[in-house]
């Protein structure tokens, strides 16, 4: 953060300018590492088990708290999203009000390598992540045809982790990271 000490109109002015031009569209994200890491890749793109991992380094991605912007339609300059990330229960007809939740959504991400699936005429929704050390080591990884799912626990009926959401991929040009919204369970729905 940082302050900003008014003391007349003129410097009001330039305070708020500077504050418009920090904003960024989007919505924060607590992103959280589950189950077990990835095997490390070597320079080749391949499983290296032979490489030892930096332990600081590898705590670092574990848990992020980012931002994904929420990118303005040209057109209309309001955001469009076709699909919600998913709520932390699962709803209770007989409840009367809905359990307390974390202003920011808890997206955990499994690193399974797994195939990224869109159809035809099914939309989804692609978010950009604020650069961080969990965008940085999935960048380092080379794999811009792989992803990693994402789940919000406690959002299946049966399941403690859930059903995935969508995924998290590098952009083919391995320049940013991208988390594709889809429909709940869509590994099951899109087949």
């Amino acid at each position: 953060g940082r302050s900003y000490c008014v003391r007349t109109q003129r410097m009001l002015n330039q305070c708020l300018e500077s504050l418009v031009q920090k904003v960024q569209s989007g919505v924060v994200i607590n992103f959280e590492k589950s189950g077990p890491d990835p095997a490390p890749i070597g320079e080749d793109g391949l499983v290296d088990s032979s490489r030892p991992i930096n332990s600081f380094a590898s705590q670092l991605w574990h848990s992020c708290h980012k931002l994904i912007y929420v990118r303005p339609n040209p057109k209309t300059g309001v955001p469009v999203g076709h699909w919600p990330i998913p709520e932390s229960f699962w709803p209770d007809q007989n409840s009367p009000t809905l359990p307390p939740r974390t202003a920011h959504p808890v997206v955990r991400f499994s690193c399974v390598d797994c195939e990224p699936m869109v159809i035809d005429k099914l939309p989804f929704d692609k978010y950009e992540l604020e650069p961080s050390p969990l965008t940085q080591y999935i960048l380092e990884r080379k794999s811009p045809h792989t992803c990693w799912q994402v789940f919000v626990s406690s959002s299946g009926k049966y399941s403690e982790l859930g059903h995935p959401f969508g995924y998290l991929k590098a952009s083919t040009t391995l320049t940013c990271v991208n988390l594709f919204v889809m429909p709940y369970n869509y590994p099951v729905l899109l087949p």
